[in-house]
């Protein structure tokens, strides 16, 4: 009698796992739930992923969209029903580079001729509280350009509105997290892939049992100050780079957006840092809560 494959492949991981030299990962699940349903009132997310032309909201286009719709616990951070996805293509009116394709398999014969589908993905964000994106300071400003309601939504991010740094995980790359977060992998660089895979992240309980769902509601509810590294050294931008800061190139400044906890050690930093005089004064806005990652170019 043949064995079963699946049963076999199970029953060897099990035994890995005993095994301290041993790190078995799985397959990223497509869950229709993480929690079962209870008395804990929930409200409903969408999470997003874009795959583009390029790195630049101004000039690049959007080839691949999806959103996934989830309900969610405010105060426990509990994710509960994860309901179907919303991808589509668009095609930008131009040629893929070659590089974006090699990235994310996506070619100009599987772009061409559609549209995003605009009445899907918006009776969606209608319904949801809450947009979250791995990298949301990139997603946030493609997607809101294409589709402006977008930009009267709360975002947060999984990438930065959970402390993995503090967590003891050193890079916030999707991937990354998935691995030694929750023992994952996944086939990145596809939108629907990231999202699910996002989603998982941050329904996946720490070691402390606390979930990086509350963390990040946690951080998205604080007050935000939006830093700018007005006339820094140019030698000084792969440590602003390291920091977190991105670059603004239609104001040509380095920027980053930081918690009310942290506004006093950011402005110690740079004053030490970047621009070595102790009564350096960088400049810096308090932002709307609606108005988080967006690019003020």
């Amino acid at each position: 009698m043949r064995a079963d494959p699946a049963k076999a492949a199970a029953a060897a991981a099990a035994l890995l796992d005993q095994s301290p030299d041993y790190l078995v990962l799985r397959r990223l699940p497509r869950l229709e739930r993480y929690a079962e349903a209870d008395d804990e009132p929930v409200k409903l997310a969408l999470f997003v992923d874009v795959e583009t032309t390029g790195l630049d909201a101004r000039n690049d286009a959007i080839i691949q969209f999806c959103g996934v719709p989830f309900e969610f616990a405010p105060t426990t951070g509990r994710i509960h029903r994860v309901l179907p996805a919303i991808a589509c293509y668009e095609d930008p009116g131009r040629p893929i580079p070659p590089f974006i394709v090699q990235k994310t398999g996506i070619t100009d014969a599987m772009v061409a001729g559609t549209r995003l589908d605009e009445v899907a993905i918006l009776d969606a964000l209608g319904r949801a509280v809450l947009v979250i994106a791995h990298n949301a300071a990139f997603d946030r400003n493609f997607v809101e350009r294409r589709l402006p309601p977008f930009a009267e939504r709360h975002w947060a991010c999984s990438m930065a509105d959970v402390p993995w740094g503090d967590l003891g995980i050193d890079s916030p790359k999707l991937e990354f997290l998935l691995y030694k977060h929750a023992r994952t992998f996944y086939e990145a660089h596809r939108a629907d892939e990231d999202c699910y895979a996002g989603i998982h992240l941050l329904a996946t309980a720490l070691a402390s049992g606390d979930l990086p769902m509350r963390l990040l509601l946690e951080t998205a509810r604080r007050p935000l100050w939006h830093f700018e590294a007005t006339r820094a050294p140019f030698e000084q931008k792969d440590l602003l780079k390291g920091r977190g800061y991105r670059w603004n190139s239609a104001q040509s400044v380095w920027w980053r957006d930081v918690t009310e906890d942290q506004r006093a050690a950011e402005i110690e930093w740079l004053r030490s840092e970047v621009y070595q005089r102790a009564d350096a004064e960088p400049s810096l806005e308090r932002i709307d809560l609606k108005r988080r990652f967006v690019d003020r170019g």
